[in-house]
């Protein structure tokens, strides 16, 4: 940070002529923000930060956001997120949210595309239970894309490298001019796996992506209502779920042990507003129905999953004295696993209802005051049997998520602001239940957040920086312990998380820019607590999939060419720090760090392409492992090796 203040001193004489940096929007916070007005840390990407890198999905983000882990856990459908040192060790219910649009999406599509007509991607990071309620432990990540309207457009796309190959095509048309408006998108990409099997040498980890979705949207101009019906599904198919007999992760010799599945999501959505001018009341809806047939280790295990959620939320427009959003929010979640092998069917249905609200006041024209509160009840229901064994019940939960925020403006350059927040995940019963699971249900977990930062900016708004330093303590930590084949959900103790982290955002000319963060974590039990095994005291072990360490560094140079046309060359760096797989501590990763670069050349405002080389080392690194014992000893997921690929793309 010291180099780019030293360096943007000495171009400051050329200020006149250089570009500035945008002005950030947020609207994870459920109402349009500016950064200033935000007490707590976040950060955004727009679409160019991914696709021209060959970023396609959303497990890749990590990528471009700092104190973001996100690695495929066996399959892509259950691909662990951990965000500030807070790791979804639960399968079903990961401690970070994603939502596309407003809409909370099923857990299994962490994985999915970056949906085509991305404007950005928010991150709010920390316990986010005010506004979001469970789950939302260690924040929440918001894909937003632009909404049919009357202009139209058309963006397609083809992509090639030695893995693989995809294609993308969206279009965007007014239907009539007095406010009906749709698009139309589709994509696919097929991959080749990496592996081979190690007893005949066929490759392993073939796969396809596909996916469609239509939007239709009422907005007549100068009307107060804004309607929006979307309808989507994707459909996964992947012979993946293959494990590398260690240590020479580079080789990839797979254990031959048939795992494959198809996992294929419809979802359907409604958003509403109507303006009433002093506030907006927002109605949104949503469906999305699951279902995942999948072998691993040869057992089949097929699961299904129906969530309808409702929302409505009221958000006043920006005030003098007092800005708010408050609302109210409704969940019912029916789940089924069955293992025919074992003659064991585990059916659930979750069901939750909320209120939250959340104001500003702004106190005087420089200290800005922040609470907001959430009341939570959520009833899980359980069926199961095993043969001729039944297990079952029902348990009812209530939470309430408190929050208070201080932003306070130093200077027109500068914002300090303290954060106290709240997150929790309800109790339950185990999803995955097995003939050798100990436990069978499990208590809510509570973390308490207490975090100071600050945002600058600098060199008339060339340079952002913000950094936050934080304390988290999380009580009944829940985990996932027990053997691979057998493991169930329990509560473990307590865990305490501390960290910093800063970043940076720098527009050094109007040619060069820069991006840059680095996060520090220490997440560890303070008290282990394993009900099942009393002997075993793991208190000061580090918390499973929970880097110490994280960063990013990224540059772009813009090069306009004399013909007409630009060129721009990019690399970046995206640095892990040592991670372990277990609350042992004995199976893990070391640090580790993935180069990237490539070129864009555009054209013309029409036509350009993109050329990325990702992991330009072919660096060999485990996402996930775990002890399997004799005579296999420790089994491995190994991350994608070097991938170079090209990407055409034509858009008006």
């Amino acid at each position: 940070m010291g180099l780019a203040l030293c360096a943007g001193n000495a171009v400051a004489q050329d200020a006149a002529t250089e570009a500035t940096l945008p002005t950030v929007t947020v609207t994870a916070t459920k109402r349009d923000q500016k950064a200033d007005d935000i007490a707590g840390a976040f950060d955004t990407a727009g679409q160019s930060a991914f696709r021209p890198r060959g970023l396609s999905s959303v497990d890749q983000i990590d990528r471009v956001f700092t104190d973001v882990n996100i690695r495929k856990r066996s399959s892509r459908a259950y691909t662990n997120v951990t965000i500030r040192g807070l790791s979804s060790v639960d399968y079903y219910n990961p401690t970070a949210q994603l939502y596309v649009d407003g809409l909370p999406q099923d857990q299994a599509l962490f994985s999915q595309l970056l949906p085509q007509g991305l404007e950005q991607v928010e991150i709010l990071y920390g316990p986010q239970g005010t506004l979001y309620g469970r789950g939302a432990v260690g924040g929440i990540i918001s894909v937003v894309t632009r909404k049919p309207d009357g202009k139209p457009r058309f963006d397609a796309s083809a992509d090639v490298d030695q893995r693989g190959h995809g294609a993308q095509l969206l279009m965007n048309t007014p239907l009539m001019q007095d406010g009906l408006f749709a698009d139309f998108a589709v994509g696919s990409r097929k991959d080749r796996g990496e592996m081979k099997n190690m007893m005949t040498g066929a490759r392993l980890g073939d796969g396809s992506d596909v996916n469609g979705r239509m939007r239709l949207r009422y907005a007549p101009a100068n009307s107060p209502l804004d309607l929006m019906l979307t309808a989507a599904r994707d459909t996964l198919r992947f012979d993946e779920e293959y494990y590398v007999v260690g240590p020479d992760l580079g080789a990839r010799q797979a254990l031959p042990m048939p795992s494959h599945y198809k996992l294929r999501t419809d979802s359907f959505g409604l958003n509403a507003a109507y303006d009433f001018g002093a506030a907006t009341l927002s109605s949104l809806t949503g469906f999305q129905d699951r279902n995942f047939d999948r072998t691993i280790f040869a057992t089949y295990t097929p699961e299904t999953q129906r969530t309808l959620s409702q929302e409505l939320r009221l958000v006043s427009k920006p005030g003098p004295s007092i800005d708010y959003v408050a609302g109210i929010y409704y969940q019912d979640l029916d789940f089924t696993r069955d293992v025919p092998a074992a003659t064991l069917s585990s059916k659930q249905n979750i069901r939750s209802i909320a209120a939250y609200g959340e104001a500003t006041w702004h106190a005087t024209a420089l200290l800005d005051v922040v609470p907001g509160l959430r009341f939570e009840r959520e009833r899980a229901r359980a069926d199961t049997s095993y043969g001729a064994m039944a297990l079952g019940g029902e348990k009812t939960f209530h939470a309430t998520s408190p929050k208070l925020g201080l932003n306070y403006r130093l200077s027109d350059d500068l914002t300090v602001y303290g954060l106290y927040s709240t997150g929790f995940k309800a109790g339950g019963y185990t999803r995955a239940v097995t003939p050798q699971n100990i436990g069978y249900t499990y208590d809510p977990q509570t973390t308490r957040n207490l975090e100071t930062g600050f945002r600058s900016e600098l060199l008339d708004h060339r340079l952002e920086l913000s950094g936050s330093a934080y304390f988290m303590r999380t009580r009944d930590y829940q985990l996932s312990v027990g053997p691979v084949q057998g493991q169930y959900l329990q509560n473990a103790g307590e865990v305490e998380t501390k960290g910093a982290s800063l970043n940076a955002r720098w527009q050094a000319t109007r040619s060069l820019y820069l991006k840059a963060g680095a996060a520090l974590n220490d997440t560890k039990f303070t008290r282990y607590a394993d009900a099942a095994n009393p002997g075993i005291n793991l208190t000061g072990n580090k918390v499973p999939y929970a880097p110490n360490a994280t960063g990013n560094l990224s540059a772009e140079y813009t090069i306009t060419l004399a013909g007409g046309g630009r060129l721009i060359p990019r690399a970046g760096i995206s640095y892990v720090g040592k991670t372990w797989f277990n609350e042992t501590n004995s199976v893990g990763q070391q640090a580790y760090a993935l180069y990237s670069a490539g070129v864009s050349w555009q054209l013309n405002q029409t036509l350009s392409a993109d050329l990325s080389i990702d992991n330009l080392t072919d660096k060999a690194y485990a996402v996930y492992a775990f002890a399997a014992g004799a005579p296999y000893g420790t089994l491995y997921q190994v991350g994608k090796g070097r991938t170079a690929g090209v990407r055409i793309n034509a858009r008006y």
